[in-house]
């Protein structure tokens, strides 16, 4: 990755017991020298790539002991969301995402962000998110571009053209996500 260019990079050993983690995650630091990591610790559950996962929240402590032995440059924190579709509304634990602001002093990640209410999500930047993922979201509105499309011209083959309603459909996508999250109008 870093030879392609990347400006950064996320490293997940959040299924990996804490000292396994740590280890990895340290070792990604070591290599990545200045680029900026990003890091998850606690499990964000639901289905990802095929595998499932329940949701193991970040504790405060553990997530200031993680920074330190690793040196990431922002953490991903587990605090109720889930990867892919909901079945009903997330319970965001925001008290618990408070406490690991207070005492980690970097930026902080919200995965699985697709579904969750507009005001949790405003909540969680609020306390301290500055970065939110929303790939299920995007997922979705590729495939119902594409989806449209084939309903209206079922003799339809050129991937081109799938791919062209596919992007317009996840850029609405992208500006309404960069406006719910305030950064609209920031480079």
């Amino acid at each position: 990755c870093m030879e392609a260019g990347y400006t950064s990079l996320m490293i997940d050993g959040s299924k990996l017991d804490f000292e396994a983690n740590i280890a990895i995650t340290r070792e990604v630091v070591e290599m990545a020298g200045d680029l900026p990591i990003e890091a998850e610790l606690g499990t964000v559950g639901g289905k990802e790539d095929g595998h499932s996962a329940e949701a193991q929240y970040t504790e405060p402590d553990k997530a200031v002991e993680f920074v330190k032995r690793t040196g990431i440059s922002s953490l991903a924190v587990a605090i109720g969301t889930a990867h892919g579709i909901y079945k009903g509304e997330p319970k965001l634990d925001i008290g618990r995402l408070a406490e690991i602001r207070k005492v980690v002093d970097i930026p902080l990640v919200l995965h699985g962000t697709s579904g969750v209410p507009e005001d949790a999500v405003r909540a969680c930047i609020k306390e301290g998110i500055c970065k939110v993922n929303y790939a299920t979201d995007l997922r979705i509105a590729y495939t119902n571009g594409v989806r449209a499309l084939l309903a209206e011209k079922p003799e339809a083959y050129d991937p081109k053209a799938f791919g062209k309603v596919g992007r317009a459909e996840v850029k609405k996508v992208v500006c309404d996500r960069i406006r719910l999250v305030g950064s609209d109008g920031k480079a």
